[in-house]
Protein backbone atom coordinates (compact mmCIF):
# COMPACT_ATOMS: atom_id res chain seq x y z
CA UNK A 1 0.00 0.00 0.00
CA UNK A 2 1.47 3.38 -1.12
CA UNK A 3 1.39 6.39 1.34
CA UNK A 4 -1.25 8.15 -1.31
CA UNK A 5 -3.76 4.77 -0.54
CA UNK A 6 -3.02 4.62 2.82
CA UNK A 7 -3.80 8.65 3.11
CA UNK A 8 -6.89 7.69 1.35
CA UNK A 9 -7.44 4.85 3.60
CA UNK A 10 -7.64 6.56 6.52
CA UNK A 11 -9.67 9.34 5.64
CA UNK A 12 -12.61 6.95 4.42
CA UNK A 13 -12.34 5.70 8.31
CA UNK A 14 -12.28 8.97 9.73
CA UNK A 15 -15.69 9.87 7.85
CA UNK A 16 -17.52 7.03 8.98
CA UNK A 17 -16.39 7.71 12.26
CA UNK A 18 -17.42 11.37 11.82
CA UNK A 19 -20.86 10.16 10.89
CA UNK A 20 -21.22 7.43 13.56
CA UNK A 21 -20.29 10.19 16.29
CA UNK A 22 -23.29 12.64 14.43
CA UNK A 23 -25.77 9.86 14.60
CA UNK A 24 -24.39 8.58 17.94
CA UNK A 25 -24.97 12.12 19.62
CA UNK A 26 -27.95 12.89 17.67
CA UNK A 27 -29.51 9.36 19.17
CA UNK A 28 -27.55 9.97 22.94
CA UNK A 29 -26.67 13.23 23.91
CA UNK A 30 -30.06 13.48 26.31
CA UNK A 31 -29.20 10.21 27.91
CA UNK A 32 -25.07 10.48 27.96
CA UNK A 33 -24.64 12.83 31.83
CA UNK A 34 -21.59 13.93 32.63
CA UNK A 35 -21.82 13.21 35.93
CA UNK A 36 -22.04 9.48 35.28
CA UNK A 37 -19.93 8.54 32.79
CA UNK A 38 -19.69 4.71 33.60
CA UNK A 39 -22.32 3.83 31.29
CA UNK A 40 -22.21 1.66 28.82
CA UNK A 41 -23.49 4.64 26.29
CA UNK A 42 -20.21 6.61 27.42
CA UNK A 43 -18.11 3.40 27.43
CA UNK A 44 -18.79 3.63 23.49
CA UNK A 45 -18.20 6.83 23.13
CA UNK A 46 -15.00 6.89 24.76
CA UNK A 47 -13.81 3.82 23.13
CA UNK A 48 -15.04 5.50 19.69
CA UNK A 49 -13.08 8.82 20.47
CA UNK A 50 -10.38 6.78 20.92
CA UNK A 51 -10.20 5.15 17.89
CA UNK A 52 -10.81 8.12 16.31
CA UNK A 53 -7.78 9.62 18.04
CA UNK A 54 -5.72 7.04 16.55
CA UNK A 55 -7.02 7.95 13.37
CA UNK A 56 -6.78 11.39 13.21
CA UNK A 57 -3.14 11.41 14.16
CA UNK A 58 -2.22 8.37 12.00
CA UNK A 59 -3.33 10.54 9.13
CA UNK A 60 -1.34 13.52 10.38
CA UNK A 61 2.01 10.88 10.75
CA UNK A 62 0.60 9.87 6.99
CA UNK A 63 0.42 14.31 5.55
CA UNK A 64 3.79 14.60 7.06
CA UNK A 65 5.37 11.61 5.51
CA UNK A 66 3.46 11.71 2.09
CA UNK A 67 4.99 15.58 1.95
CA UNK A 68 8.77 14.71 3.17
CA UNK A 69 8.10 12.33 0.03
CA UNK A 70 7.39 14.68 -2.31
CA UNK A 71 9.93 17.24 -1.09
CA UNK A 72 12.80 14.89 -1.48
CA UNK A 73 11.87 14.22 -4.97
CA UNK A 74 12.43 17.99 -6.36
CA UNK A 75 15.86 17.62 -4.51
Amino acid sequence: MTLIEKYNSLQIEKMKLDKFFSMFLEKFERKMDADKTDTPIWKLYKTKLKEYDKVSQELKHTQYWIKKEQNDSYI
